[in-house]
């Protein structure tokens, strides 16, 4: 009997404590990191967070500091300077120096500019270290496996002593503490170990005795200035005045050894064990259930800046604790709608029936008892208490009147459009509008049903939603038919994608608090601005918020209003919520985009998320309830304000192509043609640092800061030379701005020529190069002048010889009276032109040339040039007259007109140089030639019976030949006739030539000038 009776009370303290740790820790949400999570180990010897906002870890394999989003690991490697391979303790002065105590290899104190190492050969009685402290007057405790020391402000050793009688010598140290006066507590491994340095020297707390030989794990000091001591087999001790007191908590504290203890900002002490932790808060203890940690050995337990909970543990990792936002009801169903009474009971339909909730705890009545294994689609209440529910098979549509308990139905039989319910609202006349499937049903009050079907009006029969504005107007959404408008029982108006709706499958339609409608549908969100129901037309102004937007999704299920201002949105994407003046903006145009807050399990929202049909509620009190897939979550905005604390920023690194740079304090240079800068930034603030945001400029670059985004890395190529600042801020999940922005300088150096003095000499050089260019050319003219003058000189005397010759060899082929019969014979069929252009070429020096070859060679030579010439003339639309000889005679304009026949005689001048240098590329005889064109007046015809030829004649011949006789060797000489014709276009003379020609006296000529090309 006395066995049973111990058994049922060990049952109820078990019992109790389940109770006292659900009201507790129901308002906290556990999230683990192991050697899965990215987290070196599953050992975490110890745990502190940083004045730069890291949380910074002990592990066997080094130091991880934690952003809460990425671990990096520093241990010693060949050229890093760090001599610790795994770590102990971490410890940060009053300096914002760090401090680690490594497992085997001393102390090493990392500072900005010197790291120090501490061993045995130093001072330190030994190696490993296990406990690390600083005083009020800046000295550091260290104790190790062998004993204690501590290290003043320059850096030396001193080995503190014990009372005498009290241990032996080498004492293993566990844990060092500064109290708020100043004195230096540590505890140790052997019995009695727990010590407080007074009056220079390590006394023991002579009130601990009464505990026998006692073995204390860890002390520490609350608010109040009283110590709180866990042992190893004496439970938990509290030091009041100087007095040692058991506490007996009625929890695993009293039977299994305490590893940490720790107090809170708000005063809660936290107790970490062998096998779970313990909260002792309000007066009570609070045993922690959760999974990942029940079991847990807790070696440390610290808080972040802005109250988080951290948990160091020797098997499962770092643990972190945070508020919920969040409080979850499960009913192991889908809740689809949430409705408060009058009388505050909040009634929730699922998809087994309704549940009713009084402060919180669930509550059994008759409807909850009707309404079992019904689905539920609509709970709503009624203007005198009576409660709404509209159930999507028989019975259809419920109305349950609170004080006498009857309920009554309307199904197909009363005469309901339908049995699946969706919706239902009351009217402002107490009649009720009931939403189904297949219609819309108005009860009235006398029990009367009128029926609205397609043949009413209501081409989709489909209904989603209902909701009645102030102007006693019902809005009527359909499943893909839009919305239709009501009023007195009467269709006036309908609104389709058509008018401007952002979909026709409506899911929910509301008002805010400035009278603006709001659509959700599944293709957005459509705002209704400015628009007066009272007046029985339609809405002229659609406002539509996409995806695109920032809504993360067009399906938005709901919009609902809290007392704050701000909207809670729910979608397949869960529960977001935004300020409402942020989303009127963004409706409105003003702003481009908006960045929902979208919460999740580190909120405490433990849910698969809401349904389309999910009606949410803001409560009398402010609380907002959502039915969730899996059951309802309720969030108090009152209880859960936001973290005050701004956020931290931190550049973590700069990597220039391949280069990495990590320290920031000096201008970083860049070399010329850097291709790529990338830049990597995190946030420090662990309420959600999946939600922190982050906002840069680099100046020089960015005209203005970027659209906050989660992004926590920039790269930017191909920089101009120049000063560049970098700066970045974190915005955290509440929409705290840190205080100031991060900044980095670097300069992009430039290479030579990208730099103003470069260009400067390069102008006056090239100013200078064009000055000396002209006046060579210059000169170079007026002395090729001077030399074409005598060449044309010796020339003429050339030709004058040359032609003696050739008149020679005439007379000597035709005899004199077969040329005086031949000429006597002629018969002329002639034209005039007005205005042509003539060519004569004349090979220099052919005499000279045939004379050195046979016959046959210069024939065959001859009929290769003229050949190429032919075919020339012919491509360009000239006229060949005749060959001389060693002369050729073209004209153009004759007997076709053409008023661009000068230009074409010139560009077929040119052309034949061309096909000079061709023929002489390969030719045995090398040819050259010169060139002579005048432009006027011809007579041209028919001279002869038989061999006759076509002939041209006149002045404009005459001096067209004088002028190739006036050219030089290889160039063009021209009359002023054609010069005058020409010298408007792009092609280029020289200067003018005075020349004696033979039977006109002086006239003026011209060359053209070709390009090396030509």
């Amino acid at each position: 009997m006395k066995k049973i009776l111990v058994l049922a009370v060990a049952a109820f303290a078990f019992c109790m404590q389940l109770a006292s740790q659900s009201s507790f820790f129901d308002n906290y949400v556990y999230q683990q990191w192991t050697s899965f999570g990215g987290l070196s180990g599953t050992t975490a010897t110890d745990i502190a967070q940083t004045s730069d906002g890291f949380i910074n870890i002990g592990t066997y394999e080094g130091l991880v500091r934690f952003d809460g989003v990425a671990f990096s690991t520093m241990r010693r490697s060949k050229d890093n300077g760090l001599t610790f391979a795994s770590v102990r303790v971490v410890v940060e002065d009053s300096s914002g120096n760090l401090w680690i105590g490594s497992n085997d290899e001393g102390v090493q104190l990392l500072q900005p500019d010197l790291n120090m190492t501490f061993t045995t050969q130093n001072g330190l009685p030994n190696n490993s270290i296990r406990a690390i402290v600083e005083d009020k007057d800046k000295n550091v405790w260290v104790g190790t496996a062998g004993g204690v020391v501590y290290m003043s402000k320059s850096r030396h050793l001193f080995n503190p002593q014990f009372e005498a009688g009290t241990v032996s010598k080498g004492v293993i140290s566990t844990q060092l503490i500064c109290d708020r006066d100043g004195r230096v507590w540590l505890t140790t491994e052997n019995d009695k170990g727990l010590f407080v340095f007074k009056d220079g020297l390590f006394r023991t707390i002579p009130s601990m005795d009464k505990f026998g030989d006692y073995a204390v794990t860890d002390v520490c000091q609350d608010r109040d200035g009283n110590f709180w001591v866990g042992t190893d087999n004496s439970g938990l001790v509290k030091i009041v005045n100087g007095e040692a007191i058991a506490v007996h908590t009625g929890t695993i504290l009293d039977s299994i050894p305490v590893t940490a203890i720790f107090q809170a900002q708000d005063g809660n002490v936290w107790f970490g064990t062998e096998s779970g932790l313990v909260v002792y808060s309000e007066g009570k203890f609070h045993v922690c259930d959760k999974a990942e940690i029940q079991n847990a050995k807790i070696n440390r337990i610290i808080s972040d800046r802005e109250g988080n909970i951290w948990i160091a543990t020797d098997r499962n990792g770092v643990g972190k604790m945070t508020r919920s936002r969040f409080k979850m009801f499960r009913t192991g169903e889908t809740s689809n709608a949430i409705a408060e009474g009058k009388d505050g009971r909040v009634w929730v339909g699922t998809d087994s029936g309704l549940f009713c909730y009084v402060d919180g705890k669930q509550e059994t009545n008759a409807l909850t008892k009707y309404t079992k294994d019904i689905r539920i689609r609509h709970v709503a209440a009624a203007q005198n208490g009576d409660i709404l529910v509209s159930c999507y098979r028989k019975p259809g549509q419920l109305r349950y009147n609170q004080a006498s308990g009857k309920i009554t139905s309307w199904s197909t039989d009363e005469g309901l459009a339908g049995n699946k319910v969706r919706v239902a609202i009351e009217g402002s006349k107490g009649e009720l509008y009931v939403g189904t499937t297949t219609g819309l049903s108005i009860i009235h009050k006398d029990g009367s049903i009128k029926n609205f079907k397609q043949l009413d009006g209501l081409e989709n029969e489909y209904v989603m939603c209902l909701y009645r504005d102030p102007n006693d107007v019902v809005w009527i959404g359909t499943d893909g038919g839009g919305v239709y408008l009501m009023r007195d029982e009467t269709l006036f108006g309908w609104i389709t994608t058509n008018n401007g709706l952002a979909g026709n499958v409506v899911f929910k339609i509301s008002q805010d608090n400035i009278g603006a409608y709001w659509i959700c549908s599944g293709s957005g969100i459509t705002r209704c601005p400015d628009y007066d129901s009272s007046k029985d037309v339609l809405p002229e102004k659609f406002e539509v918020i996409r995806s695109e937007q920032g809504l993360g999704t067009d399906s938005v299920f709901q919009l609902l209003q809290d007392r704050a201002g701000n909207v809670w949105m729910t979608s397949n994407y869960g529960i977001s919520s935004v300020s409402s003046g942020k989303l009127s903006e963004v409706a409105k145009g003003v702003s481009d985009v908006i960045v929902p807050k979208y919460y999740s399990k580190s909120d405490g929202l433990d849910s698969d998320g809401p349904t389309s049909t999910a009606v949410s509620i803001c409560d009398r009190d402010g609380m907002l309830w959502f039915p969730m897939v899996d059951g309802v979550a309720v969030y108090n905005p009152v209880k859960v304000r936001g973290s005050q604390i701004k956020p931290l920023v931190c550049i973590e690194s700069l990597r220039v192509d391949t280069v990495e740079y990590k320290d920031f304090d000096k201008v970083i240079e860049l070399k010329p043609g850097t291709k790529r800068v990338d830049i990597k930034y995190t946030g420090l603030s662990f309420d959600a640092p999946e939600r922190i945001l982050f906002t840069h400029q680099l100046t020089g670059f960015d005209d203005d800061f970027s659209t906050p985004n989660t992004e926590r890395s920039v790269s930017y190529t191909n920089l101009k030379p120049g000063r560049y600042t970098f700066m970045v801020s974190a915005i955290n999940g509440d929409g705290i701005m840190s205080d100031k922005a991060e900044t980095m300088l670097f300069l992009q150096k430039p290479y030579i020529w990208q730099t103003e003095w470069f260009w400067i000499v390069c102008t006056v050089f090239f100013l200078a190069t064009v000055i000396t260019i002209f006046y060579l050319k210059e000169r170079a003219v007026t002395l090729e002048n001077i030399r074409l003058e005598g060449l044309v000189k010796e020339r003429t005397k050339e030709l004058a010889v040359e032609k003696e010759k050739s008149d020679q060899l005439l007379h000597a082929i035709l005899p004199d009276k077969i040329a005086k019969e031949l000429k006597d014979s002629v018969r002329a069929i002639g034209e005039s032109f007005a205005d042509v252009t003539m060519l004569f070429s004349d090979i220099v020096s052919f005499t000279k040339t045939s004379s050195e070859h046979t016959a046959a060679e210069i024939v065959y030579a001859l009929n290769d040039l003229f050949s190429r010439f032919d075919e020339r003339a012919k491509r360009m639309g000239v006229e060949k007259i005749k060959t001389i000889g060693d002369a050729y005679m073209a004209g153009c304009g004759l007997p076709s007109l053409n008023e661009d026949h000068a230009r074409i005689m010139v560009e077929f001048a040119k052309g034949m140089y061309q096909d000079l240098r061709d023929y002489n590329a390969s030719a045995k005889i090398k040819f050259n030639i010169r060139i002579g064109l005048n432009r006027g007046p011809v007579s041209a015809g028919v001279i002869g019976k038989t061999k006759f030829i076509y002939d041209v004649w006149g002045n404009t011949v005459n001096v067209a030949s004088r002028m190739e006789s006036a050219c030089s060797p290889g160039g063009i000489r021209v009359s002023a006739a054609v010069y005058e014709r020409l010298k408007d276009t792009d092609i280029k003379f020289s200067g003018p030539i005075e020349c004696d020609i033979k039977g006109k006296g002086l006239m003026t000529t011209y060359d053209v000038i070709m390009g090396e090309d030509e």
